[in-house]
């Protein structure tokens, strides 16, 4: 099923196809990434509980740009933190490709379809997080279908923001993180590059 994000920048409204049938992922002759070895489904309420306690979450995406350290917010977006988290720890990303990049407005990934992958068969409940989209924020895209936005529609693509974009703030976006580092790697992606890998970045042990 073909879904698009509605976005609006300077008065205009971008539909993105979120399921693009012509990127460099999906080239003839291009090596498709695996499935994830895990059964993916939606967050449990012990999961969600979980990252709303943790509070910051660390997770480095090795991008063929470099190297990008989110700083997840689980007390703003519990919900999004862990179904990202979850998605992390199955390799769900794994040899993902930017799908979409608008140079100043957003960076787009996360889409299954693209690595010859099923769509996941779940969504999550949208969140009404403090985070505000400014550039480096992280948030989950979602549906638009059939002249309008679908609420609690977002599963598993995301995208990064390259420059501030309030509007996004009215239109239901949850977001729920920014880059901690790599800044400057946001602005050196284009589409088709991957992201060679994306895991959690363990704190340091406590030396006794």
């Amino acid at each position: 099923m073909r879904s698009t994000m509605l976005v609006v920048l300077g008065g205009l409204i971008f539909a993105a196809t979120c399921a693009l049938s012509a990127t460099p992922a999906r080239t003839k002759g291009a090596k498709q990434t695996p499935p994830p070895p895990a059964q993916l489904r939606a967050p449990t309420e012990k999961e969600i509980e979980a990252a709303r306690k943790a509070g910051k979450v660390m997770v480095a995406l090795d991008t063929e740009k470099g190297k990008i350290t989110l700083e997840l917010d689980g007390k703003a977006a519990p919900i999004a933190v862990a179904n990202f988290l979850n998605l992390v720890k199955a390799g769900f990303y794994n040899g993902m490709p930017f799908h979409r990049v608008e140079p100043g407005f957003v960076m787009q990934a996360g889409d299954p379809s693209l690595v010859g992958r099923p769509p996941v068969g779940y969504t999550i409940q949208d969140e009404k997080s403090a985070i505000k989209h400014t550039r480096g924020v992280i948030a989950m895209a979602r549906q638009y279908r059939g002249g309008r936005m679908v609420p609690n529609s977002a599963s598993t693509q995301f995208y990064i923001c390259l420059g501030d974009a309030p509007h996004l703030d009215q239109l239901g976006f949850t977001a729920f993180g920014k880059v901690a580092k790599g800044i400057e790697v946001i602005d050196k992606i284009r589409i088709g590059n991957k992201i060679r890998t994306a895991a959690l970045v363990q704190p340091p042990r406590a030396q006794h």
